[in-house]
C-alpha cells in the first residue's frame, strides 16, 4: 500500500513538471531578481531607496515563492488541465500550516546564509556561486522526487556553471549577482518553453486535434 502511494505521488510530482509552465514562471521570477540586484547600483547612492531595497528582499522573496505557485497555477487551469486533465495531490489541510512557516523561514534562512557566507569569505563576490550551487542542489532533489525528468540535471549542471561564471565574471558583487539570475532565468525560459512547445504538441486540443479543413 505505501509502496502504490509513493508511485502515485511520484506520477503526480511527474505530471505537474510535464508543462515546462514552471520553468517559465521561476525563470521569470529570476530575471525580477536580477533587475533588483541592479537596481543597487542604478539608483543614487546617497538616497534611501538601496536601503529600502535590502529591507524589502525578504518579502520579495515570500512573495516571489506564493505568486510563483498562483501564477503556475492559472496557466495550468488554462494550459494544461484542458488537454491532460487535472491531477494535482494535495496534503492534508492541517499540514498546509506548518508548510507554510517552513517556507517563511526557509526564506530567512536563505539570506540569512547569504550574509554570513560573504562575511565568512570576506567578499561577496562569491555569492553567485554559492547560489547557483544551492539552486543545483534543489533542482536534484526535484529529480530525485520525480523520476524520469533528467532535464532537472541539465538545468543543475546550468545553475552550478553560470553560478561560478558570474563570481569569475570580475563584476562588483550586486551586477554578478544580477547577472547569474539574468542567464540563468533566461535558460530556464527557454528550456521550459521548449519542453511547453513539445508538451502542446503532442496533446493537442481536442478540437484542435479534429479540425478539418
Amino acid at each position: 500500500m505505501d509502496q502504490n502511494f509513493r508511485e502515485i505521488q511520484q506520477r503526480v510530482r511527474r505530471y505537474w513538471f510535464k508543462d515546462g509552465i514552471g520553468e517559465i514562471v521561476v525563470g521569470s521570477l529570476f530575471l525580477l531578481l536580477a533587475l533588483y540586484f541592479a537596481g543597487h547600483r542604478w539608483l543614487p547612492a546617497d538616497s534611501n531607496a538601496p536601503m529600502m531595497l535590502d529591507g524589502s528582499l525578504l518579502l520579495i522573496l515570500i512573495l516571489g515563492i506564493f505568486t510563483t505557485r498562483r501564477l503556475i497555477n492559472i496557466f495550468k487551469m488554462h494550459i494544461t488541465y484542458p488537454r491532460t486533465g487535472y491531477v494535482e495531490y494535495y496534503p492534508d489541510k492541517e499540514g498546509l500550516l506548518p508548510t507554510q512557516i517552513f517556507i517563511f523561514f526557509i526564506a530567512i534562512g536563505f539570506i540569512f546564509l547569504l550574509v554570513v557566507f560573504g562575511k565568512w569569505v570576506g567578499s561577496f563576490i562569491w555569492l553567485p556561486g554559492f547560489i547557483g550551487a544551492l539552486i543545483s542542489i534543489i533542482l536534484i532533489v526535484i529529480r530525485t522526487r520525480a523520476i524520469d525528468l533528467n532535464r532537472f540535471y541539465y538545468l543543475a549542471a546550468a545553475s552550478l556553471f553560470l553560478g561560478l561564471a558570474s563570481s569569475f565574471s570580475g563584476l562588483p558583487a550586486h551586477y554578478s549577482i544580477s547577472l547569474f539570475y539574468a542567464l540563468f532565468g533566461i535558460v530556464l525560459m527557454i528550456w521550459g518553453g521548449a519542453t511547453l512547445a513539445k508538451y502542446l504538441h503532442e496533446n493537442p486540443l481536442a478540437d484542435e486535434g479534429t479540425d478539418e479543413r
